[in-house]
């Protein structure tokens, strides 16, 4: 990792979490590959920590299927199946319904401006994208994440916030290479005005469908 890390600062973020950022960034953009072995004490030196801040975020990153952990024998980085993907979807799908559900009611006045237009904004990124070319779709899965994001934190419960980022951590590890649409462009940017509106009005019965909808949990 030492091409890709330097030392952590040790400041108010918890140093496991920054570990658990660092590493699984490296496995997120490939340059910790897959079936690849990695030890502790080689990150740990790489990020001038020691090795229980290491060991507890690897053992995070087993728990949402980033790394493989064989006491006393061996960590290695796991290989992506299709199965994998579906499961990455399927997963964040129920997790950004339930928190749009609980969040739409309990928002403040500037966090549901905010969830409006974080929503539009993935109507906009629906512009550019070639569905045939997963490079170009990274612009409307940042927007997506985005949205996600801040709908788990509003949601007023911090569970959601951190579940979130740990099913977004391991559907972007999934998905590395071969995004793809769970939706027509057509239907993504049609919904997600219909969200947006949904949110507005405060309704979330129909916010949290159109969410269902788009990942399929439901029928249109």
């Amino acid at each position: 990792m030492s091409n890709k890390t330097g030392p952590l600062e040790q400041d108010n973020q918890r140093l496991a979490d920054a570990v658990y950022e660092r590493i699984g960034e490296a496995i997120i953009d490939g340059a910790l590959e897959p079936g690849s072995r990695i030890r502790d004490q080689e990150i740990a030196a790489d990020l001038g920590v020691s090795r229980m801040p290491v060991r507890e975020a690897l053992q995070r990153l087993e728990r949402i299927g980033l790394v493989e952990m064989s006491a006393s024998r061996f960590t290695r980085i796991t290989e992506v199946s299709e199965q994998d993907i579906e499961d990455a979807i399927e997963f964040l799908g129920y997790q950004a319904a339930a928190a749009t559900r609980m969040a739409t009611p309990r928002m403040t006045e500037a966090q549901r401006e905010r969830a409006a237009m974080l929503a539009r904004a993935v109507v906009a990124s629906c512009d550019g994208p070639n569905p045939d070319d997963p490079e170009t779709l990274q612009p409307l899965f940042q927007a997506l994440n985005a949205l996600w994001s801040h709908l788990a934190v509003s949601s007023g419960n911090m569970m959601f916030s951190r579940t979130h980022s740990e099913a977004w951590f391991a559907l972007e590890r999934a998905y590395r290479g071969r995004r793809r649409l769970t939706q027509p462009l057509d239907a993504i940017r049609r919904d997600f005005e219909k969200l947006a509106a949904a949110i507005e009005a405060e309704d979330a019965d129909e916010a949290e469908r159109l969410v269902r909808v788009q990942f399929k949990i439901t029928e249109g």
